[in-house]
């Protein structure tokens, strides 16, 4: 059965067309410009504050409450500052600057929230957006590269860790948006497609293995989803297409080959002591993370508080001191971060950062329009992708990555929400796909 995508009949205001750009724009622009991501956010946040405040006469559509998931959806975006703050002013040394990446999580609330009320129309202009954002990345890396060392690729302002994460994630949500809002057409299919393939490509030339292992959890996933009320056929040939996929990428990629040949190296070189690896000094900062977590359960160390620990921790022999110099820039690990520095109230903030949201993009998946399940695919598959690379990195110590993540599950669930709450009664013009 086709499922009907509702489009709403009221007349194109100046503001929509500014929504429209947004929703083209935001992921290529975060890519390509320094500060983009932050500074669109809060431009975006602050509009939607106002839209907030300003019902057109006689609009009819998107104003009804957030249903239980959406509300939690919104308590969760204000989580992380919470913590933060609560830990920070209990040891008596707030640090302010040490709130403004989290506090970007709040700005995401106006943008869902108001784009819940925006004409279901705009939302098409979203449709290759994640593509030329994986074309974006793929052009830097190609045209306009920084070689941060050892030549790894990264972008002018993003190290090839974060530049190498977005850009996977880019490239696997270009392929997810496949006959998004109808069935497309054999060049939006192929354009698509090799959206996937730059993201892929530009993940590759950063050398960024810790965002590989989660291909194949968001590639579980997606054939899942995809393959219910699929013949047998396909749910067979299918994931031996991806497995197929793995395979060449590894076979035919000598980095893949050496980056992911280099953790079992380094991983025996730690057992016979030596630790100054690059896995061996993330596995030094995780024992200390969890030493420091145990001695300070709740509220933990307070702002900057692991990095203070380093030089200690070094004369004690916890650390070698190069692990301490690269702890007093990140922990490389975005939970253990998070609670070595504001504790289990840290923790389950963070937590509610990743869990909250694909709660929401899960129960999106049992609606009856097809455009909002292929949306909440969209939407817990970034999820999950975000999850897994913080567990090798520090994915929030950003404010441009804190904004692009916090952004994008703002836009993909008011799609979500904004589909799903069409009746067929509603007086809009239907399109079939």
């Amino acid at each position: 059965m086709p499922t009907a995508v509702t489009i709403d009949s009221r007349r194109t205001a100046p503001g929509d067309w500014l929504t429209a750009a947004f929703l083209l724009a935001f992921p290529a622009i975060a890519m390509l410009v320094q500060g983009a991501s932050s500074a669109v956010s809060i431009g975006a946040g602050v509009i939607a504050v106002g839209a907030l405040g300003w019902r057109p006469a006689g609009a009819t559509y998107g104003y009804a409450s957030p249903g239980r998931h959406g509300l939690a959806f919104c308590v969760a975006l204000c989580a992380p500052v919470a913590a933060v703050a609560l830990s920070t002013l209990s040891h008596g040394h707030p640090l302010f600057r040490t709130w403004d990446s989290p506090s970007r999580f709040l700005l995401a609330i106006p943008i869902f929230l108001a784009l819940r009320r925006a004409p279901q129309r705009i939302f098409i202009w979203a449709d290759i957006s994640f593509t030329l954002g994986a074309f974006a990345a793929l052009a830097i890396a190609l045209f306009l590269p920084r070689d941060w060392g050892d030549g790894r690729i990264g972008s002018a302002f993003l190290n090839p860790i974060h530049f190498g994460d977005l850009a996977l994630a880019l490239g696997v949500i270009s392929a997810i948006t496949l006959n998004w809002w109808r069935k497309d057409s054999a060049f939006a299919r192929a354009l698509k497609i090799a959206g996937l393939f730059a993201g892929l490509a530009a993940s590759l030339l950063s050398g960024s293995r810790g965002g590989w292992a989660a291909l194949p959890f968001v590639a579980i996933l997606i054939v899942w989803e995809l393959g219910r009320n699929k013949p047998l056929q396909w749910k067979v040939l299918m994931p031996m297409a991806v497995a197929l996929l793995l395979a060449l990428v590894y076979g035919l990629s000598g980095t893949v080959r050496d980056r992911l040949g280099d953790v079992s190296s380094d991983l025996a070189q730690y057992t016979q002591g030596h630790r100054d690896t690059s896995v061996g000094i993330r596995l030094q900062l995780y024992e200390a993370a969890s030493t420091l977590i145990a001695e300070h359960p709740v509220l933990g160390l307070g702002a900057d508080g692991f990095r203070d620990k380093m030089t200690s921790m070094a004369k004690q022999g916890a650390l070698t001191p190069k692990a301490a110099a690269f702890g007093e820039g990140e922990v490389h690990n975005q939970l253990l971060a998070y609670m070595a520095n504001y504790g289990m109230v840290g923790g389950l903030a963070l937590l509610a950062i990743y869990v909250v949201p694909a709660a929401f993009f899960a129960a999106k998946l049992k609606s009856a329009s097809r455009t909002t399940r292929r949306t909440a695919l969209m939407g817990l598959s970034f999820a999950l992708m975000f999850f897994i690379f913080g567990l090798t990195v520090e994915t929030f110590d950003l404010k441009s990555t804190v904004s692009f993540y916090a952004t994008v599950l703002a836009v993909l669930a008011a799609i979500a929400e904004r589909v799903d709450s069409e009746r067929p009664s509603s007086p809009i013009l239907e399109i079939r796909v």
